[in-house]
């Protein structure tokens, strides 16, 4: 019988990989007090409500369905207890732009009873300097729909 985690854990991949426009079956594996961060641009949403408004944002502005059926694909991950690191890539077609960008993300995260509670997200910005100029004005427009936002909680 798998843990919560486990259950999670496979949940996430099944998304990732087969359902990743579902902003809400993605939401249902977020915590209520879940701290998101992302690297660059060094920002902190905090909160569940503040996280599921800046997930479905984030989700919005890209697709992955299209006649060349892009879409993420796992190249590593693993786990320990309450820890979880995944490695992934997705060619997603910005919509504002209809264009298609690779990604390079890399989540590491910490579950607790049965959710993601935080979340640090590590994105590649070397390849594509839409991706690096989308991460550079994503604050603002984080602000700009009334997703709350801090500076980076992490600790230097």
């Amino acid at each position: 019988m798998l843990s919560e985690n486990e259950k999670l854990i496979k949940e996430y991949l099944d998304i990732a990989e087969n359902d990743s426009e579902n902003s809400e079956r993605f939401a249902n594996i977020l915590s209520d007090n879940c701290i998101w961060t992302l690297m660059p641009p060094g920002i902190s949403i905090v909160g569940g409500e503040s996280v599921r408004k800046f997930c479905n944002f984030a989700m919005g502005s890209r697709k992955h369905k299209d006649k060349n059926n892009v879409k993420a694909i796992i190249d590593n991950w693993f786990a320990d207890g309450d820890k979880f690191c995944v490695e992934y890539y997705h060619a997603a077609i910005i919509t504002v732009f209809k264009i298609t960008v690779i990604e390079y993300v890399c989540l590491v995260c910490k579950m607790r009873d049965g959710k993601f509670c935080v979340v640090n997200e590590y994105v590649d910005t070397s390849r594509s300097k839409l991706i690096w100029f989308g991460l550079k004005i994503m604050p603002l427009i984080a602000r700009l729909k009334g997703i709350k936002i801090k500076r980076s909680l992490l600790k230097r």
